[in-house]
Formats: C-alpha cells, sequence, structure tokens
C-alpha cells in the first residue's frame, strides 16, 4: 500500500510539472523573444502577463529598468517563482541612465531634455551611490545623517510659524527651493517650499505651519529648548550647487544639473535618475521572489502568501518630504500594505530616506525573518528602520542598524518581535526609543523578548539627550518585555508616558543607560483634559541594572513621584525582586555576553514566571536576561550574505561593549 501511494505522489509530482511552464528573460536580446531559453523574452514584466500556477521565471544577467507587475496569482503548491538564472546577477531597477552631458560652467555639467517625473521623488544616483540635491550650507561630510545645518535665530522678530532667519543665508533668489528644519526638540524634522526671500532681513518665508501637532507648539521655531529653537538647511536652487555630489533640475526646462564626485564629465560614469516609484507591485497572491537584487524604487505587496527570499533591496525609498501635513509616510523600501502570511526572508535592506520595513494595519499574520535592515529613516521623520502596524505579525532574528530617529515600531496585536539585534539610532534627532510605541491605554498583548538594544545618543551639537532603549510613549498598553538587554543609551533603559498600562517587564538586562543620576525608568505624567495622568498596573519582576536611581515620575516641577512610584503607599505598579549592582554580574567575553558567571549574584535570585521563566536550570530563574548553564542565545541575523549585485555594509555586525567593560 506505502508504494503505491508513493507512485501516485510522483504520478501527481510529475503531472504539476508538465503542465507547469519555465520562462526565460533577457534584457540582452535583440528581439522580444518567445520566453525560451534559445529565445528569451526581453523584459521581466513579458513573462509577468503570460505566467500561471507553478510556472517559474529565469532572469538572466543584466539591469532590468522595469516595475514587476504579476498578472496572476499562484497557489499553495504551484506558487509562481522568479529567480535569477543560475547564479547571475540581476537588478530591477526604478532609474533610467543620463549619458548626454555637456558643461555647464567650472565642474558642473548639464543634460537637456532629461524627464524626472517624481517631484518630491525625485533622485541622482552616481554609481549606484544616492547623491545630493543641491544645498545651503554644504553636507561637508556626504553622510546624510549628520545635518551640517545652521541655527535659526532666536531674538523676538526673527522667527515665526511662516518665516526664520539667519544672517549667513546666501544673497540669492531662494523662491521655489525647500527648507529642512529639525525643531528644538529634535522629535520630527519638516520641509516647506519657500516661498519669499527677504534679502535684507536674510529671512525665508514659507506657508504658515498647522497649529497642530507635529508643528505647533511642538516642532516649530516657537519652542525654546537646548538654548536655541531649532536648525535648518536650505535645498532645491541651482544658485545652491557648487560642491561635489550635487545636482538640480530645473522641472520647467527639463535640464539636470550636476557636479559629479570627481568634478569630471560623468558621461563615462553610471549616472541613474529615478523615474518610477517602485520596482515590483505584488497585488496577486503566492508570488515568490527569490535571489534578485532591486534598486531605487520599493517593492509594494497586497497580496497574501507572497515571499521575497535572498534578495537586496538598496536606495528603494529615496525622497524629500516637502510640504507633508503630518509626522510619517508609509513609504519603505520593502512595504506590505494588504494581505495575510507574506514572508520576508534572508533579505538585506539597505539605504532610505524613510523606512526600512512597513507592514500596515491592513497587513496581518506576516514574518520578517533573518533579514539585514540598516541605514534608514535619514530625513528625520517619524519613521524607523521597521514598523509593523498589523495584527500577529512576527519579526524574529533581524539586525537592524541606523536611524535618525527610533530603531523599530511595533504595535499590532498579538505580534512578537524576538531575537533581533537593534542599535544605532537617534543618530540626529531625539525623543524616542530603540524599541518606541505610542498606544491608547488598550492593552495589545505584543511580546518583546530576547533582544538587543544598544547605541542611542542623540547629536549632542542640538538634540537633548533624549535617546532611550524602549519607550513605551503614550498610553502603551500590554506589552510583555522580557530577556532583552538594553546598553549604552543615554536617556534610561525604559520609559512609559501617560495612562501606560498593563505591561509586564520581566527577567530584562539594563547596563550603563544614561549619566549615573539618570533614573532607570522614566515616566512623563503632565495633566490632560484637567486629569492627572499616571502609569499604572504594571508588573515589573526580575530585572537588573547597574546602580542608578530606579523610577522617576513627573511633569517638570509640577507633579514629581520619584522613589514612591514603585514603592510604599503611592506606589501604582507591582515592583518586585529588581536588583542593582556596583559590579558587573556576568560575563562581557564576546561568546557569552550578559551571561551570569559562576558564582554569580544573579543565580538562582528570580522569580518564577508562568510561561516566561521557563526551562531554568537550578532552583529557582536568574535574574536578568540570562540564564547560567543554558545555551547562549545571540540576536540577529544567522547568515553572512554573499552574491549581490552590491557588497552590504558590515555595520550590522557591529558590537560595542567598550563602556560595559570599564565598568568591570
Amino acid at each position: 500500500m506505502k508504494k503505491i501511494f508513493q507512485l501516485l505522489f510522483f504520478i501527481i509530482l510529475a503531472t504539476c510539472q508538465v503542465f507547469a511552464k519555465e520562462y526565460h528573460v533577457d534584457a540582452a536580446n535583440v528581439s522580444q523573444g518567445d520566453g525560451s531559453i534559445h529565445n528569451p523574452f526581453k523584459t521581466i514584466q513579458q513573462a509577468a502577463d503570460v505566467m500561471k500556477k507553478g510556472d517559474i521565471c529565469y532572469i538572466h544577467k543584466g539591469t532590468y529598468r522595469e516595475n514587476i507587475v504579476p498578472k496572476n496569482s499562484g497557489s499553495k503548491r504551484k506558487p509562481i517563482i522568479y529567480t535569477k538564472y543560475k547564479n547571475d546577477v540581476v537588478i530591477v531597477t526604478a532609474t533610467e541612465k543620463v549619458t548626454n552631458w555637456e558643461l555647464h560652467s567650472g565642474n558642473i555639467y548639464k543634460a537637456k531634455n532629461v524627464n524626472m517625473p517624481l517631484g518630491a521623488g525625485n533622485n541622482v544616483y552616481f554609481n549606484h551611490q544616492k547623491m545630493q540635491i543641491a544645498r545651503w550650507p554644504n553636507n561637508v561630510d556626504y553622510n546624510e545623517y549628520t545635518l551640517d545645518a545652521k541655527f535659526i535665530d532666536k531674538r523676538k522678530g526673527t522667527y515665526s510659524m511662516s518665516y526664520i532667519s539667519n544672517n549667513e543665508i546666501p544673497d540669492f533668489d531662494w523662491r521655489g527651493g525647500v527648507i529642512h528644519y529639525l525643531g528644538a526638540h529634535s522629535g520630527c524634522s519638516w520641509e516647506r517650499t519657500i516661498t519669499g526671500y527677504s534679502k535684507d532681513l536674510h529671512r525665508v518665508h514659507f506657508n504658515t505651519l498647522p497649529d497642530k501637532w507635529p508643528f505647533g507648539k511642538t516642532h516649530s521655531p516657537t519652542r525654546l529648548e537646548n538654548g536655541h529653537r531649532g536648525i535648518f538647511y536650505l535645498m532645491n536652487k541651482l544658485e545652491a550647487l557648487d560642491a561635489p555630489n550635487e545636482w538640480y533640475y530645473d522641472t520647467t526646462a527639463k535640464e539636470l544639473y550636476f557636479y559629479a564626485p570627481d568634478g569630471k564629465n560623468p558621461a563615462k560614469d553610471h549616472v541613474e535618475i529615478s523615474t518610477r516609484e517602485n520596482t515590483a507591485n505584488i497585488n496577486k497572491n503566492y508570488i515568490h521572489f527569490e535571489g534578485l537584487n532591486f534598486f531605487g524604487g520599493m517593492i509594494t505587496i497586497k497580496g497574501s502568501y507572497n515571499k521575497v527570499t535572498n534578495c537586496m533591496v538598496k536606495n528603494g525609498t529615496d525622497r524629500l518630504i516637502t510640504d507633508l501635513n503630518g509626522a510619517a509616510l508609509s513609504n519603505a523600501a520593502i512595504q506590505v500594505m494588504e494581505g495575510y502570511f507574506n514572508t520576508l526572508e534572508k533579505c538585506v535592506l539597505e539605504n532610505g530616506t524613510l523606512n526600512g520595513v512597513y507592514l500596515s494595519r491592513k497587513s496581518e499574520s506576516n514574518k520578517v525573518e533573518n533579514c539585514i535592515i540598516q541605514n534608514f529613516n535619514t530625513i528625520g521623520l517619524h519613521a524607523a528602520l521597521l514598523i509593523s502596524d498589523g495584527k500577529r505579525n512576527q519579526i524574529l532574528n533581524n539586525s537592524l542598524y541606523g536611524s535618525a530617529r527610533d530603531g523599530v515600531k511595533v504595535s499590532g496585536d498579538d505580534s512578537e518581535f524576538a531575537y533581533n539585534h537593534v542599535q544605532k539610532c537617534l543618530i540626529s534627532g531625539a525623543d524616542g526609543g530603540l524599541f518606541y510605541v505610542t498606544g491608547r491605554s488598550i492593552p495589545k498583548n505584543i511580546e518583546v523578548h530576547h533582544n538587543w538594544f544598544h547605541d542611542a545618543y542623540a547629536d549632542d551639537h542640538h538634540a537633548g539627550k533624549k535617546a532611550t532603549g524602549i519607550y513605551l510613549d503614550n498610553n502603551s498598553a500590554g506589552y510583555i518585555v522580557h530577556h532583552n538587554v538594553v546598553w549604552d543609551v543615554e536617556w534610561g533603559g525604559l520609559h512609559f508616558n501617560w495612562n501606560a498600562v498593563q505591561n509586564k517587564i520581566y527577567n530584562n538586562t539594563f547596563w550603563n543607560v544614561g549619566k549615573p543620576d539618570q533614573a532607570l525608568i522614566d515616566c512623563w505624567v503632565p495633566k490632560r483634559n484637567g486629569k492627572q495622568t499616571n502609569v499604572q498596573d504594571n508588573v515589573l519582576y526580575n530585572n537588573i541594572s547597574d546602580v542608578r536611581p530606579w523610577w522617576h515620575s513627573g511633569d517638570g516641577e509640577k507633579y514629581r513621584v520619584d522613589e514612591k512610584e514603585y514603592i510604599g503607599k503611592d506606589a501604582d505598579n507591582d515592583f518586585e525582586n529588581n536588583h542593582q549592582f556596583s559590579e558587573l554580574p556576568f560575563l562581557v567575553a564576546i561568546n557569552s555576553l550578559f551571561v551570569p558567571f559562576k558564582g554569580s549574584p544573579l543565580i538562582d535570585k528570580g522569580q518564577k514566571i508562568k510561561k516566561i521563566t521557563t526551562n531554568f536550570k537550578n532552583k529557582a530563574p536568574d535574574l536578568g536576561a540570562y540564564e547560567f548553564g543554558a545555551k547562549a542565545w545571540v540576536p540577529g541575523v544567522n547568515w553572512t550574505p554573499k552574491g549581490f549585485a552590491w557588497t552590504p555594509s558590515s555595520n550590522y555586525k557591529k558590537l560595542e561593549i567598550k563602556s560595559i567593560k570599564k565598568q568591570n
């Protein structure tokens, strides 16, 4: 009987293979082709228009300047697959080449009859590196995170909700240009079209900012904080084009001006411009992308059971945020806007002004696993390396590095964020966290466990010291945060705000989280609508830290709870069996980092917590994030990227523990 079933299985499999088709695509083909290996299609879209369940598309080496839009869905057993042919390097790009250069003046060259249709999404790339729109002052280090900006005048009458002043502004007509502004609060940047310029006052004008968040009194020149009223730079005028890497596009004449990095004629180099927002739109189900490279545009998914594996997306989301009325945009290198059970696995996502990965509220039960996501949100908006708003999403074993503001945001009910390595965030902004969320005081049941969070220091040049580890901001509720390690941040390890309730904080290790007088846990609890807010009904057990104040709650000098927040008759939270140590209670060797050493005061000192302190080794669980005698877990990816079109930055591998060693 077993042999009969095996025979039937192979017959069914052979039948499926007979009906499935194999297509080939080669951009080098001089004709449109028929999809065969001997006469392949010229474009991927030709294959996408005819492929059905079980079909596979082999894409030969080359650059494909198109947006892939599958016409049909696959099925569970017969997905539609797009993959590279053998070990070929395939690039799908949202850009077009520019070659017709002529000298304009000095080191500036000009190309005529250039169509750049994306407005705020226009970009120029030189050998696959993003260039800078012409600006003042110049970006001297070519690092988008270091803003190289100027402080606005703060004298009365030199600023308002519709203009800013600075005596250094060059005297040419800035009308039609763009101002980039980051306020003294440093929590959110904005950009506005310049509507006028007063030469005598060295003042640029723009449409009046809305009197609401994020503008209003928080992110506008009216706010004085950290000794200033904000920093700015100006862009998008030909007169400002005076340095390598800069470009300007004349939308009326359709002429592109460019100062190449080497100052030479760029005709022999690879100069490209953005012409499409997307490199792929997956609006169907059971579509698989494997082993491909995407450049200059987003992958947008609005379907279910799709997979993107072993792919690289470089510069997938570059744009200005001119005249935006809010604090966020969903644009991401890979964005899942609708659908269920989509998977991103073993991908490299690198470089972008906005988000790395975005999972919308309409996308549920998706998985992002074993991906490298680095250097996003260079523009300082409420964007992040990864944002997950949908329910039941899983974010597992990823390495995430580099953001002007927050690291990650996970806010969808019943989601999981586990075994991830998040570092180097709040580079140029403040009032955020490596893990940052807001809520409505309604429990979310989101589990955040076995992660490393470290290296969050806002730029001292302009930003306040408000970069924290795990930030459960306004009314966050129902987060189960356990077995995480937070270190080397400047504003506390854990932050609650307003009516943050019913969060459970177990077995976390916090170390070097701010100056010695910085509290481990901070809360901002002002009055709202005449009623005093307060964090309450939170449970905190088995956590450890270095020696510092445990808890601070307040709203300036108006309302201050301090130590009573966790002990005494005024305590609103269940705070038990948490300990601080003046000497390191764990190892700092790379292969056993944060693990209790033999005889450590952490061993067997923890309380038993149902579903949290499982599989402990001795009489009782240990304190902190690691268990003595158990295998030391290491978060982040477990593979090395090879065979992509570009060599990824190795930043995601960084692991700074010098400050911890100094305390040994």
